[in-house]
């Protein structure tokens, strides 16, 4: 820990992605490049951080495409220093994190990244549910209209208020809860069920309360969460799922004006439903809150043209305050996303989980910053590119890089020099590689365009004959 009680951004993303899941992607790599090309690629764990930490770096210094970063015009040191181009490429051909010769569970189809989704995360006794998208084009993808990424894999998260990830699962279809126990499918339909298999992990339930959107509600779920569970919860709920509990109309509330309320309680099922007008009516249920106390909130009067107060109910002041952590971690992942085209599909979640890691990171440093003291904060920007330099870099960013590399290739000279005909001569110098054969061996370099020149006949009239 640093003299003012602050980790290393490293150490807090550690925290998700430790020791023990690099040994796992080291081993399972090697493993498969011994199944898919019949010899091991014997890669180690510092050239797995490395490698996620080039990655980092393509998350915020994006360029069109991924051999740019090592050409000699557009060449960025901080990642071509690292590794050679080839190398990284076989990384991301080789990366795996199940052994295939593992029978696959007709169960999960998520049995190729398991091992990583059930390392990660822990519970905390505030959080929302929601859905969130993993960009993918490939196969088993679903499409929501309303996210701003339509097509990928559906994933249902819980998260805290301030966008930190908890806990999620993927979407698969009907097979989604297929062995899962303890949840009473039958009575349920996707969304509740979606709410309780998202809650079996949680800690202290009595201490907990849990928030969702009408995708998720009903009557039935919340009461089976507090009798079953001892879980509260709250969450706005369709009219058709009201069970035939009678409220005052949308027109009429609405004509009492921005604030009006309606409400019924059910003292015995502890349960509370309240209709709230704003610019539109809303309908709210809860087990851990009602109309009281009634706040004020400010909303903008198109009619008087300036900014009025609106009453505005306790269930209603807790929903707004507490939901929308999903959408949040989700705006901060899709701030800096990790690049992560491929044809495997389970790669898109690898690397959504790399995000969620970096972005749970740095909201642990952001806490533990503002606990102590006031002072300048990282942003996630600068915080991530730290947690790159930590993988890279281990033990001290100005290390020197973890992997020795071979020296780029001198580039070709600029402008007219390479054809002006004038003082192009050959004098010997320090064995090197051919810039016209990249195999040759030579001590011969031209004294003017500064390379490596093979006495051949071809290379000299690929060199000399073209000045």
């Amino acid at each position: 820990m640093a003299p003012d009680g602050i980790f290393s951004p490293l150490t807090y993303f550690s925290k998700f992605f430790d020791n023990e899941i690099f040994e796992l992607i080291t081993d399972q790599t090697n493993l498969y490049s011994c199944q898919l090309i019949g010899g091991s690629i014997n890669i180690n764990i510092s050239e797995i951080k490395a490698f996620i930490g080039i990655k980092l770096f393509m998350s915020v210094v994006k360029m069109r495409a991924m051999e740019d970063y090592w050409a000699s015009d557009t060449r960025y040191d901080k990642i071509a220093d690292v590794m050679p181009i080839k190398h990284f490429k076989c990384l991301s051909r080789m990366l795996h994190f199940q052994n295939n010769l593992v029978p696959e569970s007709r169960e999960d189809w998520l049995v190729k990244i398991r091992p990583v989704i059930d390392h990660m995360f822990e519970s905390e006794n505030q959080f929302s549910i929601d859905e969130m998208m993993v960009p993918y084009k490939g196969c088993l993808r679903q499409y929501l209209p309303a996210k701003p990424k339509k097509w990928g894999f559906k994933i249902f998260v819980h998260a805290w208020v301030f966008g930190f990830v908890y806990d999620f699962f993927v979407y698969m279809g009907k097979s989604t809860f297929d062995g899962a126990t303890q949840i009473p499918l039958k009575e349920f339909g996707l969304g509740a069920n979606v709410v309780l298999h998202l809650c079996k992990t949680t800690r202290n339930p009595p201490d907990c309360v849990v928030y969702f959107d009408n995708f998720f509600t009903s009557l039935s779920l919340l009461t089976y969460l507090k009798d079953s569970m001892g879980l509260r919860s709250l969450g706005t709920i369709r009219k058709n799922r009201l069970m035939g509990c009678k409220l005052e109309d949308d027109r009429e509330l609405l004509k009492r004006g921005r604030g009006s309320f309606d409400y019924r309680v059910d003292n015995d099922a502890q349960l509370a439903i309240v209709k709230w007008a704003d610019s539109k009516t809303v309908t709210l249920v809860s087990t851990c809150a009602s109309v009281m106390p009634v706040d004020e909130v400010k909303r903008f009067s198109n009619k008087k043209g300036r900014q009025i107060s609106v009453p505005c109910p306790q269930i209603v002041a807790e929903y707004n305050h507490h939901m929308g952590g999903v959408d949040l971690a989700d705006m901060m992942i899709a701030l800096y996303r990790t690049p992560a085209k491929s044809h495997r599909w389970y790669l898109s979640i690898f690397w959504q989980l790399i995000d969620i890691a970096v972005n749970n990171a740095w909201l642990l440093y952001r806490r533990d910053a503002t606990a102590i003291g006031p002072g300048k904060l990282n942003k996630l920007k600068s915080f991530r590119l730290d947690v790159a330099k930590g993988l890279i870099y281990p033990g001290n960013e100005s290390d020197a890089p973890v992997r020795v590399v071979k020296q780029p290739k001198v580039p070709w000279p600029i402008g007219e020099m390479h054809y002006d005909v004038n003082s192009h001569y050959p004098i010997l110098s320090v064995k090197g590689t051919c810039r016209m054969c990249p195999d040759g061996q030579t001590s011969i370099m031209c004294q003017k365009c500064n390379f490596h020149i093979c006495c051949n006949r071809s290379s000299y009239l690929l060199h000399f004959n073209q000045q």
